[in-house]
């Protein structure tokens, strides 16, 4: 059976696109897929570097310069995932030749179940090319404008070319708070889901909240779902990838053990405050 190919798009950068695209990868591997991630951000590529394998031989840049066989630009990455990292050297990337993207994705469809294409945020040449030979795009959106309104343009691109938009990927929820003793609710911080799904006239196919566990991942450069599984954020990831594979997932059974640990420290914060108070 021939591959499902996805990009994962957003009209800016920052939305965490590359983080997405990896542990997404992962979960699906890790439900028995054969899953490759490509990073296909030509300027600005960081797969290989978030997993931790950065000083690789032959790269995306060296198969799109002709310099390259496919199977030489393929990774063993964390988890059972296979990775195709970009280079990390601005060397080759006069010579790349965005036609053989194409070439690339029909020949990975043979090996793999899901091919997860990491783009380069907006639309250049290399992105088009991408949005046009992939089967589906996520989008992947913050909850604030800018992030919005620049994916309605990737939306756009994609119907022109009569592709299809798989959903929102609706990244960092949660991501501004309000600050301490203010009486605005955390929803004036950030747009309401119906109000994205209003704009992009797409529906939310999951949503990832904001998590420091993110930030430790980069750190240790492993995916977040590989280094603390029951973080907020990992299960998450994994519920969406399990939809995305047909399996049926238990979010909040997932979500309980996280939910009793934040009472607990919920009731320890007033307990160490009401004896602070005694004293």
């Amino acid at each position: 059976m021939s591959g499902e190919v996805y990009a994962i798009a957003s009209g800016k950068g920052g939305t965490g696109k590359t983080t997405v695209s990896i542990n997404l990868g992962v979960s699906l591997a890790g439900l028995g897929n054969r899953t490759v991630v490509v990073d296909a951000d030509i300027a600005m590529p960081n797969i290989g570097l978030l997993l931790g394998e950065d000083k690789v031989d032959k790269t995306y840049h060296d198969y799109m310069a002709g310099h390259a066989a496919i199977d030489e630009i393929i990774y063993e990455g964390p988890g059972g995932l296979k990775f195709i990292p970009g280079s990390l050297s601005l060397e080759n990337i006069s010579e790349v030749d965005v036609v053989k993207v194409v070439e690339l994705i029909e020949s990975l469809k043979d090996s793999f179940d899901f091919i997860l294409i990491d783009t380069a945020p907006g639309i250049s040449k290399e992105t088009a090319v991408v949005l046009e030979s992939a089967d589906n795009t996520f989008l992947v959106v913050n909850p604030e404008i800018s992030s919005v309104v620049d994916s309605l343009k990737i939306k756009i691109y994609v119907e022109m070319k009569e592709k299809n938009i798989k959903g929102i990927i609706l990244n960092r929820t949660k991501m501004y708070q309000p600050e301490p003793g203010s009486e605005q609710q955390e929803n004036e911080y950030e747009m309401l889901q119906e109000d994205i799904t209003d704009i992009l006239e797409t529906e939310i196919y999951g949503e990832v909240p904001e998590d420091l566990i993110i930030k430790k991942s980069s750190i240790h450069r492993e995916p977040s779902v590989l280094l603390e599984p029951g973080a907020k954020a990992s299960i998450y990831f994994k519920s969406i990838a399990s939809k995305l594979a047909g399996y049926e997932y238990d979010i909040e059974h997932e979500l309980k053990p996280y939910k009793v640990g934040l009472l607990k420290r919920i009731f320890s914060f007033f307990s160490l405050r009401k004896d602070k108070v005694k004293n």
